[in-house]
């Protein structure tokens, strides 16, 4: 206490002290500060008088000010986190209690837990699992230094599409390395192998660096180095780079590698490095990348095209530079070389597009079809929750009249929705993992690109909780929502009778499954319609009883095919037996310039490109091929004595309304012809090459005598019983004129004709099983809808059949219901389907998107599905007591 008549600079003091210190550090240290500044006023008085206590006073002042500001800013952030931390435990403390409370409400009904939780996961795993190839293929960038940087660039003429990238010859491409700034490019090749040393002799895949391709990948080596340019030189020594996989296969994974040889073709390669694990560019299986070591000569060649290149954008350039310096190189070319060139482009793309562009349409259709599913799910859901609110309608009652408020009963029951979804998404992911192995099994004959990039990684474990928890939310809501806003008075005085408020809810969500089940349903058909018009395109050869498998000679022999095929052709059981350098129904294949010697093309002009396959007289015979107007070849045909044959494509082409048999043709450019020229002596039947969804190519068939060093054959053998029976028989008979050869790709040709449609069969199955699925939940989505109002209205129909109502009309009565939500449902699917299936223009074969037949199939089907789905609970109806209807509550 300070006495009444303490001196002013006390008493100012004072004051001071509750202004400008907060109160708890008043009561703390206020009157202990007060005794010292009494003291030290007391000294100055007692030294200098009052005008050394008024100075005193003022000296005090500053350190007052900063004590104040230092004080009251502390006791401000005390009192912010004292809040803070109160707000978080009543948070915690209500989110345990609710997370609580949902497991034991979902303990006492395991029936619905269960139901609930496998529904949620057929729909989260399938959903899963799709992503998981959308995000390996499309998504995850390419294992590339900097790969949004890097471009595929290729030849495109008129007859191309406007983003086709072709291949092109080496001269193009170091003219095209020479001529450009905005782009580093590089070119490689596909390459193969006799692998001996290493077991059995067996050919292995690689990839050929043209131009420095790993300095425009920009990849290092996990053990050693890549190839350089000084590797291509002819004269350098013989070098390779091995395959992670090829690594561990054939070394372990031992770290002493470089330096050691592997036998490739007969020749010592000197191992120089290794690539990481995981590199497999250009996405093909890659054992080993090798040089190309072409010489003065091949390096100018610009008639033999199977380079594909790769260029990386030099700094601070787009795309769109690198086109328009490209579009002026081509036109460069077309001055400096008319004759490779006439009506060539240079077009370039993103290198990851090129990749997967093919596969693009197919995996966002999936993709889709798999949200529908889990949107089927979702409302199916809602509806069993729906169900099971007016069960709990008094539960709830009861709550509100405790003090529960409107929102806190929205949270509660969210919490348990979220509370199941999340469980749904953990058995949803074990699911979605099964799924995933499936189809990456069934991928392998897909040519699915970057399977190997595709795993379960942590996008996708992101991507299924965020599913699962919005999925929770979305099927949550509504059974929440209609819940919490009815009076408790209500649902009190309704009892155990339900809330009949529920039923135009669950019928809005059977709707909605009934539209997005005929949406996906339409795509399913109209996918199962083109492949089944697919399968039976009549592929030009006769697949029964053939074998098929490839011989690569690692060097040129020209006796050795025609002594391997007089050794099978001996092999008991085999009718005939032939070479061909390109399997049918297996792709276009290599080809040339075809060249009418009696009508030769305008100065300046290019001949088009066409398909040649060079086989042996009994090829036709062999693969069922049928002779249309001249004759086969025979032995005679010799290389000084050529003749060819052409299919009916090629003749439709190239000799309209006119007689071809005896006109003379030569494959090739003029200074580098195949054959100098060679009479047409017959017209063969087409053969679909280029996929069962594409037309006849354009082809001619040249005898093995015209071209007998070629280096690699598919052997087609025709027997008498089922042609697997031979197969130990070939591996023996090619053995035994050469053991270090492997024999590759056994398999029959009705294999080669399934591999054709693998793609399509693959989509098809997939969308299939989506839409399968989502004709159950969507019928059992009906069914319920039913019975619940059944239930609900029991003493309604015991009354109308007490009054004499006939069982007929009451069954009526219910089932009008249900086929009023089946139209409804329909109408609105019918519109979805037209509006989305266009997208899927692409991927139908002998369809359109608007087919009238699928859209009237679906149609049926679904209404016959929700008419038995309504039958059951109608009949049930019709057997309802009247006395114990009435007597319900």
């Amino acid at each position: 206490m300070i006495a009444p008549r303490s001196p002013l600079t006390v008493r100012v003091y004072r004051a001071l002290l509750v202004l400008l210190l907060p109160a708890g550090f008043n009561d703390a240290f206020a009157d202990d500060m007060l005794a010292l500044f009494c003291e030290l006023d007391r000294v100055a008085r007692v030294r200098n008088g009052h005008i050394a206590a008024l100075g005193n006073l003022v000296g005090e002042l500053p350190g007052l000010l900063r004590l104040g500001i230092r004080e009251r800013r502390t006791t401000r952030t005390i009192r912010a986190h004292q809040a803070t931390t109160h707000l978080e435990e009543n948070m915690f403390d209500a989110l345990a209690q609710d997370l609580t409370f949902a497991a034991r409400s979902l303990r006492r009904a395991p029936g619905f837990a269960i139901i609930a939780v496998l529904t949620l996961a057929l729909g989260v795993g399938a959903n899963t699992a799709i992503f998981s190839l959308v995000n390996g293929v499309l998504l995850t960038p390419l294992r590339l230094n900097d790969p949004e940087r890097l471009v595929a660039i290729g030849e495109s003429n008129k007859t191309s599409g406007p983003t086709a990238i072709g291949v092109t010859s080496p001269g193009s491409l170091f003219d095209w390395q020479a001529r450009s700034r905005t782009l580093k490019i590089a070119g490689y090749s596909g390459t193969q192998g006799v692998l001996t040393g290493h077991g059995e002799p067996q050919q292995i895949l690689g990839t050929r660096s043209i131009g420095g391709l790993f300095d425009v990948l920009g990849v290092r080596a996990l053990i050693g180095r890549g190839l350089t340019l000084a590797d291509e030189d002819p004269s350098a020594p013989q070098v390779i780079v091995l395959g992670y996989e090829a690594w561990q296969r054939y070394f372990e994974g031992d770290r002493d590698v470089l330096g050691k040889t592997l036998d490739l073709n007969g020749i010592p390669q000197t191992i120089v490095g290794v690539m990481p694990r995981g590199f497999t560019f250009p996405g093909a299986p890659n054992d080993f990348w090798a040089p190309s070591r072409f010489d003065a000569a091949f390096r100018a060649n610009r008639d033999q095209y199977f380079i594909q290149v790769v260029g990386r954008l030099a700094p601070n350039t787009t795309i769109e530079n690198a086109r328009a310096e490209l579009a002026t190189v081509a036109a460069q070319l077309n001055r400096d070389w008319p004759l490779y060139n006439q009506g060539v482009r240079i077009v370039a793309q993103p290198l990851q597009e090129s990749i997967v562009g093919g596969v693009r349409r197919q995996l966002v259709v999936l993709m889709g079809a798999v949200v529908f599913v889990l949107l089927i799910t979702c409302a199916n859901l809602g509806n069993l929750l729906l169900a099971r609110a007016s069960g709990r309608r008094r539960e709830v009652a009861v709550r509100q009249a405790l003090g529960a408020g409107r929102w806190r009963i929205i949270r509660q029951l969210l919490t348990e929705s979220v509370l199941l979804s999340v469980a749904g998404g953990v058995v949803g992911l074990l699911v979605g993992r099964s799924f995933l192995k499936l189809l990456l099994a069934a991928a392998a004959t897909t040519n699915l690109p970057r399977v190997e990039e595709i795993s379960l990684d942590g996008r996708v474990l992101w991507f299924t909780l965020a599913v699962s928890v919005v999925a929770g939310l979305f099927f949550g809501c509504m059974p929440a929502w209609q819940l919490a806003r009815g009076k408790s008075t209500d649902a009190l005085r309704e009892a155990s009778r339900g809330n009949t408020g529920h039923q135009w809810a669950r019928s809005m969500l059977v709707v909605s499954e009934l539209a997005l089940a005929m949406v996906l349903l339409t795509g399913a058909g109209l996918l199962l319609r083109s492949f089944d018009l697919l399968r039976r395109v009549d592929p030009g050869v006769k697949t029964d009883h053939v074998l098929t498998f490839t011989i690569s000679l690692p060097k040129r022999d020209p006796t050795f095919f025609p002594r391997a095929l007089a050794q099978v052709r001996a092999l008991p059981g085999v009718q005939s037996a032939a070479l061909v350098n390109q399997l049918p129904v297996s792709g276009r294949g290599i080809g040339a310039w075809f060249n009418r010697i009696d009508r030769p093309l305008p100065p300046g002009t290019n001949p088009t490109g066409e398909a040649y396959r060079v086989v042996t007289p009994e090829y036709f015979s062999a693969v069922g091929m049928s002779l249309k107007t001249g004759r086969l070849l025979t032995i005679a045909d010799r290389r000084d004595v050529p003749a060819i044959v052409i299919n009916e494509a090629l003749a439709k082409k190239y000799y309209p309304g006119e007689n071809p048999l005896g006109k003379e043709i030569y494959l090739g450019a003029p200074d580098n012809r195949l054959f100098d020229h060679a009479p047409i002596v017959g017209i063969v039947s087409d053969t679909r090459d280029a996929g069962l969804g594409s037309d006849p190519l354009p082809t001619v068939y040249i005898p093995l005598a015209v071209m007998p060093t070629w280096p690699f054959f598919s052997f087609v053998v025709r027997t008498a019983g089922d042609p697997t029976t031979i197969a130990s028989a070939t591996r023996a008979a090619i053995r035994s004129i050469d053991a270090s050869l492997p024999v590759r790709n056994l398999q029959t040709l009705d294999d080669v004709v399934a591999a054709a449609v693998a793609p399509a069969r693959w989509s098809t199955t997939l969308l299939g099983v989506f839409a399968g699925v989502a004709l159950v939940i969507a019928v059992l989505g009906v069914f319920g809808v039913l019975s619940f109002i059944v239930t609900q209205r029991t003493r309604e129909l015991g009354i109308r059949i007490a009054l004499g109502a006939s069982t007929g009309s009451v069954r009526r009565l219910v089932v009008m219901r249900g086929v009023t939500l089946v139209v409804v449902g329909l109408a609105i699917g019918l519109a979805g389907a037209v509006a989305l299936t266009r997208f899927m223009s692409t991927l139908l074969f002998g369809v359109t998107p608007t087919d009238p037949l699928t859209y009237a199939s679906v149609a049926l089907l679904l209404l016959a599905a929700a008419l038995l789905a309504s039958y059951l609970p109608a009949r049930r109806a019709t057997r309802v007591d009247p006395i114990i209807a009435l007597r319900a509550e």
